[in-house]
């Protein structure tokens, strides 16, 4: 039997000379520097750091077919984070209840909350990853209110808030949603598509909850613009106001990310989850006319690191480990299966992932 190949990245570092390029290496300018199949030697090496070529692609034979196991135990780090999140959101559902029957916002309490719960879930190892595992379909608005404080502040963190920006913007995602307490509980919770009426009331979800803070003394004003413009957009698309691009609070572009990673990655009662590279996929698109292009460029940068060697579940019914991104938060990674094959999702078409099994 002929011996099966397969095309592995490797970092310049790791690359040897008498190795196989498997991919044609190119310039910034897409010149040809090295063609598919030539052997590298230490020259080729030298010159490749030169043109500062970071990542080859190298021909390898495939090892013996027997499988990768990719199990991987649940960490205490996990257990931790889990039993820490779960309390959070059981607050978060108590609070919610009590502020739909009084209509009034403990905001004390919920400063507290995200102070001394919520950051230390923020500065958790592992964050993204565990917040992809841990999804629920029950529930839905206390766990993606929870979510979007945590990515909200992790999201400033990387943008270089200060401490006291972070606590402002973690408070604004924790409350973004709090309108929703003054949603009829039919249309909130209502198993389907929304008819337009409907989708209307939902809609004032963010004049609801700007109503119930725009009173309380001493809140940030930046606090109110977060939960009031969450949903508005940079082309003026948005809601309520349909206001645009600068006059969009900077708290409110950073929860609007959060808002739609996380929504999208979540199981709800009318929507099934997406992947998380599928996800960027559709943040990527609407990066430059409906989100803001730096937010959006500093969370995929950042949020990428957080997906190399998650295991995932192909269309085709096997794990795989993610093992490449590119330069740029690829929706489509090179992955290396259960079976030993590494496979370019960019270039195989035919395949994609269907989920994350563990990260």
């Amino acid at each position: 039997m002929a011996p099966r190949y397969c095309v592995k990245p490797y970092s310049i570092d790791a690359a040897e000379p008498g190795m196989e390029i498997g991919r044609m290496v190119l310039t910034q300018d897409d010149k040809v520097i090295l063609s598919e199949g030539t052997i590298l030697t230490e020259s080729m090496l030298q010159g490749l750091r030169f043109w500062n070529i970071n990542t080859v692609f190298i021909k390898e034979i495939l090892s013996s077919t027997s499988k990768i196991d990719f199990s991987i135990p649940e960490t205490a780090v996990q257990k931790k984070f889990y039993a820490e999140y779960e309390t959070t959101v059981n607050v978060v559902k108590n609070s919610f209840s009590k502020i739909r029957f009084f209509k009034d916002v403990p905001l004390t309490d919920m400063q507290e909350l995200a102070n001394k719960s919520i950051e230390p879930l923020i500065n958790s190892t592992g964050v993204i990853n565990h917040l992809n595992m841990v999804r629920r379909q029950d529930d839905y608005t206390f766990h993606h209110s929870v979510n979007v404080a945590i990515i909200s502040g992790l999201l400033g963190k990387w943008l270089g808030c200060t401490s006291s920006e972070l606590k402002d913007l973690v408070l604004a995602g924790l409350l973004h949603d709090i309108g929703k307490t003054q949603i009829p509980l039919e249309i909130l919770n209502k198993p389907g598509k929304l008819a337009n009426d409907e989708m209307k009331v939902m809609q004032q979800h963010t004049t609801r909850g700007y109503k119930l803070l725009q009173e309380k003394p001493d809140l940030p004003a930046g606090v109110v613009h977060g939960i009031l413009q969450h949903h508005e957009r940079s082309d003026g698309s948005g809601y309520p106001l349909a206001v645009q691009g600068t006059q969009i609070h900077k708290y409110a572009k950073i929860i609007a990310v959060a808002d739609i990673y996380d929504a999208m990655t979540s199981d709800r009662v009318y929507h099934r989850k997406s992947t998380p590279f599928a996800v960027v996929e559709m943040i990527v698109e609407e990066m430059f006319n409906k989100l803001d292009p730096e937010v959006v460029s500093v969370f995929l940068h950042n949020v990428r690191d957080y997906f190399i060697g998650n295991i995932v579940e192909l269309s085709d019914g096997r794990q795989a480990e993610v093992i490449y991104l590119g330069q740029f938060m690829a929706a489509r990674p090179i992955v290396l299966t259960e079976d030993k094959e590494y496979i370019d999702l960019e270039r195989d078409k035919a395949l994609s992932i269907v989920k994350v099994v563990s990260a």
